[in-house]
């Protein structure tokens, strides 16, 4: 059975494990470390990624093998960085979005939660506020694909209610 819950929790587990990691230190050098939220925080730090606490788009479509559909979604990853520098804060950016997607990309199976998973940057961009901090932000998403899994509990409870 698809879990959109488990395909959200292995991101955000692997995203931890990934920032506060040596490597990231020292894929990324002088880069500012983000706190990792399953949500958005409600007091904002400087710098942060959030996973979208919630699936906004699944569908199923055409057979991925006999009698079972398959069943795509996408995990909402939300990467930003503000600094006094827009430089600073669009470099810190630059580097969250090519950890997210080396940190996908590194397991495309998501630990076995879906058949397959793909990042994609949706948007991102940088703006000035009113304290004179530049923000970049960056809406990734992560889609998986998920083929023919239905567990056969779920089918014996169908076919029984066929009959």
């Amino acid at each position: 059975m698809v879990t959109f819950v488990r395909s959200r929790n292995v991101l955000k587990s692997r995203l931890d494990a990934l920032f506060g990691s040596e490597t990231f230190a020292s894929l990324y050098p002088d880069t500012q470390r983000p706190k990792v939220y399953l949500g958005f925080p409600t007091n904002e730090p400087p710098f942060y990624v959030a996973i979208d606490e919630v699936i906004d788009t699944a569908a199923s479509s055409g057979a991925a093998s006999m009698g079972h559909a398959r069943i795509d979604f996408s995990v909402r990853v939300w990467c930003f960085a503000r600094h006094a520098k827009q430089e600073t804060a669009s470099d810190t950016l630059l580097a969250y979005t090519d950890a997210v997607f080396k940190a996908v990309l590194a397991d495309q199976r998501l630990n076995g939660a879906v058949d397959n998973s793909f990042p994609e940057i949706e948007t991102a961009g940088t703006a000035a506020d009113s304290s004179k901090r530049y923000t970049a932000a960056a809406s990734i998403a992560v889609a998986c694909h998920v083929y023919s899994q239905c567990p056969a509990e779920l089918m014996e409870v169908v076919n029984e209610s066929n009959q």
